[in-house]
């Protein structure tokens, strides 16, 4: 398999210096690799991925260590051909790429091997006077316990939709000169107990008008079930928590208004409440609770997005004892 060529390439030891990067410079033959050596930053980080890579790869035997190669195998090409696309900040999509692939290696040697792969969606073109581009990633889960189908959709259906939407049509005013880009990519987190992963989704773009947009979801899968977990799957049954959520974040959302002014209305019970039912804004770390709130949730686009940490700790007496977050 041709896979599994380049996986006996990967396991080659170093070749050049270690101020260099993982691989031998004097064989770079296309621009990816001729970039990287030519980087002291890029080339620390790809020694430091392939250290992480191999590390992991110790670990892992069977079906989980041919996931990882054959995914490793892809990310370099997802690498090569996202990246080359853009060749006036052909660094910089480099080194995004790296930290990104990185933080995922290490959350994948966290626990049990979650066996998520990585999609991408990446495009340019011209239309009229607009120039634009997507550089979509988004997460696949390919374990065999449980069905993932349904998450797995829902993931490949929002990126299909925002390459739609990064895309200029006829009515985007193609006469005046634009530069339409959109980027995506995922972190994923082990929350504690060793049940589920969260997909931590950010994405920034510029589509025309008079300033950029931007967002972090946050998606909790379970690993037992195979399926996306609201806030209602992780809290006791009931509506304490959401009480007990609104007191939380609404007290702290206050305090971050002293020094960053946001709409006050949107600390009002009712409507905090309505905000704080969103599946989307919890994002579930190994150390703590974060609730996101982007730009326009409550504040101004000014002032950027909030983010509240709540620790475990105070969270314990509301969460399911059986539910997939056991700290």
């Amino acid at each position: 398999m041709k896979w599994l060529a380049l996986f006996l390439i990967l396991l080659a030891g170093p070749a050049s210096a270690q101020s260099g990067p993982s691989f031998d410079c004097a064989k770079a033959n296309n621009i990816t690799d001729r970039t990287i050596c030519k980087d002291a930053d890029l080339a620390k980080a790809d020694r430091e991925l392939v250290a992480a890579y191999k590390a992991l790869l110790d670990k892992l035997g069977g079906a989980a260590k041919d996931h990882l190669v054959k995914e490793q195998v892809g990310w370099i090409a997802s690498r090569n051909h996202a990246c080359q696309l853009d060749t006036q900040g052909l660094a910089s999509c480099l080194k995004d790429r790296y930290e990104s692939r990185l933080a995922n290696l290490r959350a994948f040697a966290a626990g049990p091997y979650p066996f998520i792969g990585e999609e991408t969606l990446a495009r340019q073109g011209k239309l009229g006077k607009i120039t634009w581009s997507y550089d979509i990633i988004y997460p696949r889960f390919d374990g065999a316990n449980a069905d993932f189908s349904a998450v797995n959709t829902r993931f490949a259906d929002a990126a299909k939709k925002a390459a739609h939407n990064a895309t200029p049509a006829a009515d985007a005013r193609p006469d005046l000169e634009q530069e339409w880009s959109y980027s995506q990519t995922f972190a994923v987190d082990r929350p504690p107990g060793g049940n589920a992963v969260t997909v931590n989704l950010t994405y920034s773009g510029f589509s025309g008008g008079a300033h950029g947009f931007g967002a972090t979801r946050c998606t909790l899968v379970d690993l037992r079930t195979g399926k996306a977990v609201g806030p209602q799957g992780v809290f006791k049954a009931g509506d304490q928590w959401l009480k007990r959520m609104t007191e939380l974040v609404g007290a702290d959302l206050k305090q971050q208004f002293v020094d960053k002014p946001g709409f006050d209305e949107a600390l009002e019970p009712a409507n905090l409440a309505k905000l704080l039912g969103q599946s989307d804004r919890y994002c579930w770390t190994g150390k703590n609770l974060q609730v996101v709130f982007n730009s326009y949730d409550v504040g101004p686009y000014a002032a950027g997005p909030y983010e509240v940490d709540i620790s475990y700790r105070r969270l314990t007496p509301i969460l399911r004892p059986d539910g997939p977050i056991v700290p």
